[in-house]
């Protein structure tokens, strides 16, 4: 082999690059418990691998995503979150402690082709996330809230 050509023999379907660093990468992703990081996948491939960089980590994540073999979840005030389940499904994002879970929401299909009449585009995909708050934070807050309730009673007695 030519100094500075690559072997193409060993490109993916998708025409990237195999290699060992992004089959780690992929395998961390598609075996994590729910939506991690890019900071912590690389902590869990850095186990693995000692001499892995965060650098290719990251690259080697928006990679594997545009290629369809991982989800990459983007929220504007976070970081992104990956997801090995590729096929389509929603998600349910807690706005108070961050948590993500997916979730099987037949109803959010019919949005598809709602969207796809009143707008006129031809959609090929869609990924629905909802907000709101996840059972421990709600009951965190009541707990809270119960707590300064008795706080205020107890001030009124005195």
């Amino acid at each position: 082999m030519v100094e500075g050509r690559h072997d193409h023999s060993d490109k993916a379907d998708g025409g990237y690059r195999r290699t060992a660093q992004r089959a780690t990468i992929l395998t961390e992703v598609a075996a994590a418990e729910g939506h991690p990081t890019a900071g912590e996948i690389f902590e869990r491939v850095r186990r693995r691998d000692p001499r892995i960089a965060y650098g290719t980590v990251y690259r080697s994540l928006h990679l594997l995503a545009r290629h369809g073999l991982i989800q990459e979840l983007t929220f504007a005030d976070q970081s992104s979150r990956y997801d090995g389940r590729t096929e389509r499904h929603d998600h349910v994002h807690c706005t108070s402690c961050g948590l993500l879970v997916d979730v099987d929401v037949p109803v959010a299909l019919i949005a598809r082709y709602v969207a796809e009449e009143r707008s006129g585009f031809a959609i090929s995909s869609h990924h629905t996330v909802f907000a709101g708050v996840c059972p421990a934070c709600r009951t965190a807050a009541v707990r809270r809230q119960g707590a300064g309730d008795r706080e205020r009673k107890g001030l009124a007695a005195i």
